[in-house]
């Protein structure tokens, strides 16, 4: 079963990625367009890219398990991190990113859940956060596309 969700954390990514994107553009948009359903769009977008962020933890969780290093050892030391070692570099920056990228998703969704109730958070702090989601995602995605399909790590490039 573990290995089921380890290769299947590439896939479940792009869900997450494509949701805080598309809630980055309508909060953008919506700084100089006032329409209900831009509003509506970044706060379901947010639930969104919070809610299948998950399953992608967990199933990026399962693949940094199942991986070994250089040295024939386990990527996780202990938890769910891998070890802060020179060889981890990237998938624990990517690790980090992503649960970084986690919180923010979670509190975007809580500002989401407020405006779909009739609160109105600031507009700022929404594009605020929507940006800096899509940094940390962003770059946590390459990271992690970097370490399945780098040069040093894709076949193909041999």
């Amino acid at each position: 079963m573990i290995q089921l969700l380890a290769q299947n954390h590439s896939a479940m990514t792009h869900l997450p990625i494509a949701s805080a994107i598309l809630c980055a553009i309508a909060a953008v948009v919506g700084l100089f367009i006032y329409k209900r359903e831009l509003t509506w769009a970044w706060a379901i977008l947010s639930i969104v890219a919070f809610v299948t962020v998950l399953p992608t933890m967990f199933t990026g969780i399962a693949a940094a398990k199942g991986r070994l290093n250089e040295d024939g050892k386990p990527y996780i030391q202990s938890g769910i991190l891998v070890a802060d070692l020179p060889a981890n570099t990237r998938i624990f920056r990517h690790q980090l990113l992503g649960i970084s990228g986690a919180v923010v998703a979670a509190m975007l969704a809580f500002l989401g859940i407020g405006q779909l109730r009739g609160r109105t958070p600031n507009k700022f702090l929404v594009v605020l956060l929507t940006l800096v989601l899509v940094l940390l995602w962003g770059i946590g995605g390459h990271l992690g596309g970097m370490e399945l399909w780098g040069e040093d790590t894709f076949p193909g490039f041999h």
